[in-house]
């Protein structure tokens, strides 16, 4: 058994410099600690397929622990959508999520992977780096203790992973939950969705997806689709918001809508907008102004058609 753990920092994207300075603390707490190696990645929701980042993580078979600015649940599927896989481990900030997949299961859907534990820490969690530096002393010393009766030797220095990200938006599959129904493939007119060798739903063109369209979560039966970065929690991954928490609109106060029909408005919507930039003559192109909260809501109402 390893004397030491990896432990990966994904750091907050750059337009979040109000956590970047719990990110330093992480790294101040975390370095030189017996038991832990870390690497500190950009933020784990946009490193690239081919990327230094992933192509780090891959080759890693053993257990390793993941601090992230997202949802834990979210975390270990976007790591599964890299190739990246195991059990997804119990940590303190994974209180009162649903079983499911099981702490200590693999998920039924999910390819085979290596058979190690990985924690994921939701950094959000927190306002300060005390708990989650004490839940990762938890984490490591239960899991090293057999091998270090004599105690661990020193960690070594953060190592630093460099690569140019820019913010992504794609669909996250939780295989946890995923029946392979294929609505999500029915009903996305981007090209996002595929099957693989095996004919299990993958997101075959992730960055084919239109960013801010978060349609096939609402429509998907089982709630088995993410958007990490999502405003809405039981988009984003939180596992305590039920599959029924995906109907939970705002505008449903206005007239009860089928998550199928707003689904379907906000695919219309990212599909106008798409062919609309395609128009622009070229050197031409601007970006529209941001929508308030008050004039998103009207829109959406508008496309009910009550």
């Amino acid at each position: 058994m390893a004397d030491s753990i990896p432990v990966i920092l994904s750091k907050a994207r750059p337009d979040r410099p109000d956590r970047a300075r719990m990110d330093a603390q992480l790294v101040e707490g975390l370095s030189g600690r017996p038991g832990v190696e870390l690497h500190v990645l950009p933020h784990v929701y946009d490193l690239a397929p081919d990327g230094p980042g992933v192509e780090f993580l891959r080759p890693i078979s053993g257990p390793m622990i993941v601090l992230a600015w997202l949802y834990p649940r979210s975390t270990f599927w976007v790591l599964d959508a890299h190739g990246v896989r195991g059990r997804l481990g119990q940590a303190a900030s994974l209180a009162g999520d649903e079983p499911e997949p099981p702490p200590q299961a693999k998920a039924p859907n999910a390819p085979d992977g290596p058979d190690r534990t990985i924690w994921c820490v939701d950094l959000r969690a927190h306002d300060r780096a005390e708990p989650c530096l004490d839940e990762i002393g938890r984490i490591v010393d239960a899991a090293l203790e057999p091998a270090a009766p004599e105690g661990l030797p020193a960690g070594a220095l953060p190592d630093l992973i460099d690569e140019a990200t820019r913010p992504r938006w794609y669909p996250v599959v939780d295989y946890g939950r995923c029946t392979n129904c294929l609505e999500c493939l029915n009903f996305c007119i981007f090209g996002v969705y595929g099957l693989d060798a095996s004919e299990r739903i993958v997101a075959e063109e992730p960055d084919a997806c239109r960013p801010g369209c978060p349609a096939c979560a609402r429509i998907c039966p089982a709630g088995a689709i993410m958007f990490p970065e999502h405003a809405d929690p039981a988009i984003a991954g939180d596992p305590a918001a039920s599959a029924d928490g995906l109907k939970l609109d705002l505008s449903q106060l206005f007239g009860g809508a089928d998550p199928a029909h707003l689904a379907a408005g906000e695919r219309d919507r990212a599909l106008s907008e798409k062919q609309r930039r395609e128009e622009e003559p070229p050197g031409e192109k601007v970006t529209p102004p941001a929508q308030d909260d008050l004039d998103r809501l009207v829109d959406e109402l508008d496309d009910l058609d009550l």
